[in-house]
C-alpha cells in the first residue's frame, strides 16, 4: 500500500466553489480531483522538458529555452 501524507491547501473562494461544484457534479471528492490535477501537472511538467530537451539537441536555442539562473547579488 502506498504510503500517503496529508497537506492543507488552500484556495481562492472562486477556486474552492468551483471544486465543490465540480466534486458533486462528478461525484468525486475534493480530495481526489486534487490529486488528479497534480498528476496530470506533473505529466504536462514531463512532456514539456522531454520536448525542450529535443529542440536543444537539435541545435535550435532561444532564450526562453534556457532555464532561468536565481540572480546573484554580491
Amino acid at each position: 500500500m502506498a504510503k500517503l501524507k496529508q497537506a492543507g491547501i488552500r484556495f481562492d473562494l472562486d477556486t474552492y466553489q468551483w471544486l465543490e461544484a465540480e466534486a458533486e457534479k462528478t461525484r468525486t471528492p475534493i480530495s481526489a480531483l486534487v490529486r488528479e490535477a497534480v498528476a496530470l501537472l506533473k505529466t504536462e511538467r514531463a512532456l514539456i522538458e522531454k520536448m525542450r530537451l529535443q529542440i536543444v539537441a537539435q541545435g535550435v536555442t532561444y532564450p526562453s529555452l534556457k532555464k532561468p539562473v536565481a540572480a546573484i547579488n554580491k
